[in-house]
């Protein structure tokens, strides 16, 4: 017997997810006295001591009450491992669980949608996009926003080292960028955070918060959404689960999903809205045939390399009293440690001087973790004891895709090779190799005292491969899998309506048809901001 249903909600627009999308979209949309909006979110709140200290993310991750924690099946490119991806389960999303790294990405990363069919999202074209969501807090910049609701901020206290690290990649031949975010990413350059006066500034605090005052915003959390309604060929409203019930939410204009990249899929294709022969296999109702829905997955893998050095580093300095100093100092003055973002240098190179962008991205950390297996589909980062520093490198425009799939109780599951296609694993190498000389520059030199990952340092490109392959990590960056465009596997169109289906669209980073080179928060945010004008210019 199906649970009893609670009496509707009813509202103009129903926005599923209460992350990095919905959220700037519940006040984007509130923002009409006249329009009901209702906010459905599967977590709970998101202000929390641990949500709102900078350095508190390394604590939810894989928490339950904060993260999502996703399973993958096996994936044969590494060995047989598979990890978890992480996604936030909270108002704010992955914005409140995320390491605070703004970085929009390049100019040619948005102008290749435009040109993959996803009109009008060219880089002159969402750029002002990112301007309006943004209130910089550092030296006035045409290439910032001063006036938006999301506090991004120059770093406040970095560390030592990322001087070291900069030094290095210019003798390498990468020059320091004053500014990144204005399309333009080759160099290195100190990090820009998603933080106020030293605290994360989700898209909870940044847009949620303040609205939440008005009459026709109505925020409903621990409330995961079931299955989207339909009648006639059209989404008129959400069924969730709350507090062991089923209620049904109705929406008298328009459904908006916004689970993220491997949640939105899920979501549809519980739904009835897929492959109409995988939902066949899997005995659901097939609503609506969209092959593309769950296809095109994305993630920006990687490996880290890191060296013991002779000055004090993050994962030297963790004996209690040190800690205890630390979380002192960021209560006085949000600085230290505590309130630094997960990376605070990076740099974006290519490995081909032909190549018409930068095709790898690198991570400093004055600091270096090894992931531990724990289960077949968890893990955790355990940290030597001895001062380290490491640098990770990612891959840009990875080539592999992979695919959502659901498991027995209809939660997603990544499916994905991520060095299945031989140019990722070949850009891989070469972006390692790039790593290696950086540390080889004499600013490192002088501050390393031995190998410590890998250990020897591989001296053949099959040494590189088996290297890439056993050290693999995400960067937890998924996107794509529902994907603007106008062929027959897109999922939806450029207004991110879904094809086919009246009353519904997706909004969050699983539209992206191609990733983005770096950190995947900003473009969300911004793709959220665009929606919403879109939504509201709507014939209702």
């Amino acid at each position: 017997m199906a649970p009893p249903t609670r009496p509707l909600v009813r509202a103009d627009y129903v926005i599923v997810g209460g992350g990095s999308a919905g959220a700037v979209l519940a006040n984007r949309l509130s923002e009409d006295p006249a329009t009901k909006v209702v906010l459905i979110e599967a977590g709970g709140e998101a202000k929390s001591f641990m949500v709102q200290m900078p350095v508190g993310f390394a604590h939810m991750l894989t928490n339950p009450k904060f993260d999502w924690g996703y399973e993958q099946s096996p994936d044969p490119s590494i060995n047989g491992r598979r990890f978890t991806w992480s996604a936030g389960r909270m108002l704010g999303g992955s914005s409140s669980l995320n390491g605070q790294v703004y970085i929009r990405g390049a100019r040619a990363d948005f102008d290749r949608w435009a040109a993959f069919g996803a009109t009008g999202w060219s880089w002159n074209e969402v750029f002002p996009y990112f301007l309006r969501s943004e209130h910089w807090h550092g030296a006035p910049s045409q290439a910032h926003g001063m006036h938006g609701p999301l506090s991004v901020s120059p770093m406040r206290d970095p560390h030592p080292l990322c001087e070291t690290f900069l030094a290095a990649c210019n003798q390498q031949g990468l020059p320091t960028l004053a500014e990144y975010n204005n399309g333009q990413l080759d160099g290195a350059f100190l990090t820009e955070a998603t933080q106020r006066d030293g605290w994360r500034c989700s898209t909870e605090k940044a847009y949620l918060r303040p609205a939440r005052a008005r009459a026709n915003l109505a925020v409903i959390t621990e409330a995961a959404a079931d299955t989207i309604l339909f009648r006639d060929g059209r989404a008129t409203g959400v069924a969730v689960k709350r507090e062991g019930r089923r209620e049904e939410v109705e929406a008298a204009r328009e459904v908006i999903v916004c689970c993220g990249a491997l949640g939105s899929p899920a979501l549809l294709m519980r739904s009835g809205v897929g492959p109409g022969d995988y939902l066949r296999e899997r005995g659901l109702p097939i609503i609506h045939n969209l092959p593309g829905v769950g296809q095109n997955l994305q993630e920006h893998s990687g490996s880290s390399q890191n060296k013991f050095v002779n000055k004090p580093t993050l994962n030297s300095q963790m004996k209690p009293w040190q800690i205890g100093r630390d979380i002192g100092r960021f209560l006085w003055n949000r600085k230290g440690p505590m309130g630094a973002p997960a990376v605070q240098a990076m740099a974006f190179a290519r490995t081909d001087p032909d190549l018409t962008g930068p095709d790898i991205q690198l991570h400093f950390l004055p600091l270096a973790y090894d992931v531990e297996p724990e289960t077949l589909s968890a893990a955790r980062a355990v940290m030597p004891k001895e001062p380290c520093v490491s640098i990770n490198v990612t891959l840009c425009h990875p080539q592999a895709r992979g695919r959502v799939e659901l498991d027995a109780d209809g939660r997603p599951v990544a499916v994905h090779q991520l060095l299945g296609a031989e140019a990722d694993l070949r850009t891989h190498v070469a972006g390692m190799k790039l790593v290696d000389r950086i540390f080889r520059q004499k600013a490192f030199q002088d501050i390393i005292v031995a190998e410590r990952q890998p250990s020897p340092v591989p001296l053949t490109d099959a040494d590189w491969v088996a290297y890439a392959r056993a050290k693999l990590l995400l960067a937890y960056h998924p996107v794509g899998t529902c994907r603007m465009g106008t062929d027959e596997n897109a999922v939806v169109d450029s207004a991110l309506r879904l094809r086919g289906v009246a009353g519904l669209r997706v909004v969050d980073a699983s539209v992206m048809p191609t990733t983005t080179s770096g950190n995947t928060n900003a473009p969300t945010i911004m793709i959220a901001e665009k929606a919403a004008d879109m939504i509201r210019a709507a014939p209702q």
